[in-house]
């Protein structure tokens, strides 16, 4: 199998990955664009790069409204969507491939001729405080939210994506306008396509739509650092009837091999229901309904982090039953094989769905600034031994290095 993207010059500039699927008969169109959460000046535009993608889709110069939008795309059975993140925003479209020109029109209108409506902005804001407190009604997603804040501090990667409640409830239309001025240039954007449409076709419809050239200087972020010292343990008491836990430390740079190490190692632990983490924490010790094992990857800093919703009374022993997982599978040579095949053979059923290799194409770009295709990814899937996993965990994976973030019940008491 032979998918790879191949990079084409634009008359604009903005660089142009294609990755060409001819036996699809779909195409999906994105631009990324270089802005998430992470560059919202705070607490004013807490939440703005969230809930600018909002507006992109509230009407445009040619479609003045949301069903309008919507509808250029959903008619030819399409979909359209976006997604923004802490360090990107994404605009997507998949399409029949014979209808690959609207994919294209209707992002470069959503980007560059948003109407941002008065009338709607109050509407959009409060459906995304509800989307707020859907979240936060959700004790694992809650947990996930306070537990970056606390392992982050005060560093950029501390910011909620969703924003403050306040600042979405004050936005106006000037503040919009102001924050996409300062990030929506070309000099940061990347323009990927995946599917059935030929390369220079592909070219000719970014040149027509989105002919603005590359000038301004790219966002480039200042590389932070976590405030060392402080406390290592944090309780969050809500009225609930488990004890979330979750487990966390920073860890390195995503173009750092270590987090590559560290994400195939919580795989190792916590790769499906046959796992470590599962099969001892839960089905043999009974310490918990739920457990798992996770990596999150950024430009500076990433995170290594463990999930276990328990009860109050056996919290304790589940962190401690964790912690000699841990040190026990750190130099499975057995189930890091078991862990390789298993990656193989998602990419293979990824690369069957243009969606996934489209979002693994935009992570690439804000970490790698290109996306990766399949033989790189699988070269690099089959490259990772053992003794570069162990040493990852020896460096990071320390118990004295976790941060341990609790959300109990208004009863708990430790």
């Amino acid at each position: 199998m032979e998918h790879n993207f191949i990079k084409v010059k634009t008359k604009s500039g903005v660089p142009l990955w294609i990755l060409s699927m001819p036996h699809l008969d779909s195409v999906n169109v994105g631009v990324a664009v270089n802005v998430g959460g992470r560059d919202e000046i705070w607490p004013k535009e807490a939440g703005i790069a969230h809930a600018l993608e909002h507006m992109h889709f509230q009407g445009t110069k040619s479609f003045p409204n949301s069903k309008s939008v919507a509808e250029f795309i959903e008619e030819t059975g399409g979909r359209i969507n976006a997604r923004t993140s802490t360090e990107r925003t994404l605009y997507h479209a998949r399409v029949p491939a014979k209808y690959a020109e609207r994919a294209v029109k209707i992002i470069s209108e959503q980007i560059k001729y948003p109407l941002f409506p008065e009338e709607k902005i109050p509407i959009e804001m409060k459906n995304i405080v509800q989307e707020m407190g859907r979240r936060n009604d959700n004790p694992r997603q809650y947990l996930w939210t306070i537990s970056q804040k606390f392992i982050y501090h005060d560093h950029p990667l501390s910011k909620d994506v969703l924003g403050l409640e306040e600042s979405l409830r004050n936005f106006k239309r000037e503040d919009f306008i102001n924050f996409k001025k300062r990030y929506y240039n070309p000099s940061n954007y990347n323009f990927v396509v995946i599917g059935n449409i030929d390369p220079k076709t592909v070219a000719s419809l970014f040149d027509k739509y989105f002919p603005e050239k590359v000038g301004e200087e790219p966002n480039k972020r200042p590389v932070d650092i976590i405030k060392k010292g402080g406390e290592k343990r944090n309780v969050v008491k809500k009225d609930i009837e488990q004890t979330h836990i979750s487990l966390s430390v920073p860890t390195a740079a995503a173009r750092n091999k270590e987090t590559l190490y560290l994400s195939f190692f919580a795989s190792i632990i916590s790769g499906g229901m046959s796992f470590p983490l599962f099969q001892e924490v839960r089905d043999k010790l009974g310490l918990c309904y739920e457990i798992g094992a996770g990596t999150n990857k950024q430009t500076d800093i990433g995170r290594f982090n463990i999930y276990v919703g328990t009860d109050h009374k056996k919290y304790k022993q589940a962190i401690e039953a964790i912690f000699q997982i841990i040190e026990k599978y750190k130099t499975d040579k057995k189930l890091l094989e078991k862990v390789k095949n298993i990656k193989l053979g998602r990419l293979a059923l990824d690369y069957e769905d243009t969606g996934e290799i489209l979002f693994q194409a935009a992570d690439d770009i804000v970490y790698l600034d290109r996306p990766r295709g399949f033989d790189e990814i699988k070269e690099e899937i089959q490259s990772v031994k053992i003794e570069n996993i162990t040493k990852a965990v020896d460096k990071y994976l320390r118990k004295d290095l976790f941060f341990t973030t609790i959300l109990a019940p208004l009863s708990f008491i430790d």
